[in-house]
C-alpha cells in the first residue's frame, strides 16, 4: 500500500509538470507538438540520470520520482529504457521487436481508435 501512495503522489506531481511545461511550450512556440517533445526528451534525460542512484539509494524514493512523477510526466522516457535495457542484456530481436511493434501498433492503435470515434460520433 505504500508504494502504491508513493506512485499516486509522484504521478500527480508529473502529470501537473506535463500540463505545465507541453501548455508553456505549446503557447511559447505556438506550435501544438513541441511541448510534448519537450517533456519526452527531459523525461528521458531525467530516467537515465536518476536511475542508477535511486535504485541502489532508495527503493522508495525509485518508486515516488521514476515509476511515479517522471512515468506520468512521460510514458515515452520508459519506454526508451526499456530499449536501452534490452540493448544493454544483448537481446536485440526483442529490442527490435519491442520499438518497432510499439511504434507501429500504438500508430495503427491511434488511428484506428480515431476512426472508430468518428463512426460512434
Amino acid at each position: 500500500m505504500k508504494y502504491c501512495l508513493l506512485v499516486m503522489l509522484g504521478g500527480g506531481i508529473g502529470a501537473v509538470l506535463r500540463y505545465i511545461v507541453t501548455v508553456a511550450l505549446n503557447n511559447w512556440f505556438n506550435l501544438r507538438h513541441w511541448g510534448t517533445f519537450v517533456v519526452n526528451m527531459t523525461g528521458c534525460f531525467l530516467i537515465g540520470l536518476m536511475f542508477g542512484y535511486l535504485i541502489e539509494h532508495s527503493y522508495e524514493m525509485y518508486v515516488f520520482v521514476i515509476v511515479g512523477m517522471i512515468g506520468s510526466y512521460t510514458t515515452f522516457s520508459t519506454f526508451e529504457y526499456e530499449n536501452i535495457d534490452l540493448i544493454a542484456h544483448e537481446k536485440y530481436i526483442e529490442f527490435l521487436n519491442y520499438a518497432v511493434l510499439s511504434c507501429a501498433i500504438g500508430f495503427l492503435a491511434v488511428f484506428l481508435g480515431a476512426l472508430s470515434a468518428k463512426a460512434i460520433m
